[in-house]
């Protein structure tokens, strides 16, 4: 009887395992479509919240009724789209900004930014999910980044990337110069009767 359950459990394992695996996958799935779904994002082109907040970075950014010193957000000035630190919020109601980068001073705006500005407050700021669109808008840019954030795992990954590509590129180049080659090689049959007979 013991021996039929263990028989009957290692036959079931791998399906329960499997099942599981489903199932928690499409469980984070939701949560990440819900997350994504209750948030704008776009992705950080500028060095002014490095080390925090890269550039290549996704912001996922939400709505709040108040924002509060110290939380990065995001808002429109100057007719662009800046996510920066909150460090202060005057009497008059203005907000003032600065990038975490410490090369940095506060933001000066003109007008300065108030409530209305603020698009949400940064909720999540995953690194690299930015990269595919900045590499794809700011090639050179994106790939300096790249490098720089990766220091020299960065640089050896490039290198890797380089080396698989040229390698992909010589096979792409002899195949298809032996493919020419042999079309060159093929004679049709009539062409070489004509030969004989004259």
């Amino acid at each position: 009887m013991q021996t039929d359950i263990v028989r009957l459990f290692s036959r079931e394992w791998p399906c329960i395992v499997r099942r599981t695996v489903v199932v928690v996958l499409i469980a984070l799935l939701a949560v990440g479509g819900l997350f994504v779904a209750s948030t704008s994002h776009s992705y950080v082109t500028t060095p002014s919240m490095w080390p925090n907040i890269p550039p290549g970075s996704l912001i996922f950014v939400r709505s709040e009724p108040s924002y509060h010193v110290g939380e990065v957000i995001e808002f429109r000035a100057n007719g662009l789209v800046w996510a920066h630190r909150l460090i202060g919020i005057t009497h008059a109601g203005d907000y003032v900004t600065k990038g975490d980068n410490p090369a940095n001073v506060p933001d000066i705006f003109v007008p300065p930014v108030t409530k209305q500005d603020v698009i949400g407050a940064v909720v999540a700021a995953p690194r690299f999910l930015g990269f595919p669109i900045l590499a794809m808008k700011h090639p050179s840019y994106a790939l300096h980044w790249f490098v720089t954030e990766l220091g020299t795992a960065g640089k050896l990954a490039v290198l890797m990337i380089e080396l698989l590509l040229f390698a992909w590129l010589l096979k792409y180049r002899r195949r298809t110069d032996a493919k020419s080659a042999m079309r060159g090689i093929v004679v049709s049959p009539t062409a070489s009767l004509d030969k004989t007979r004259s």
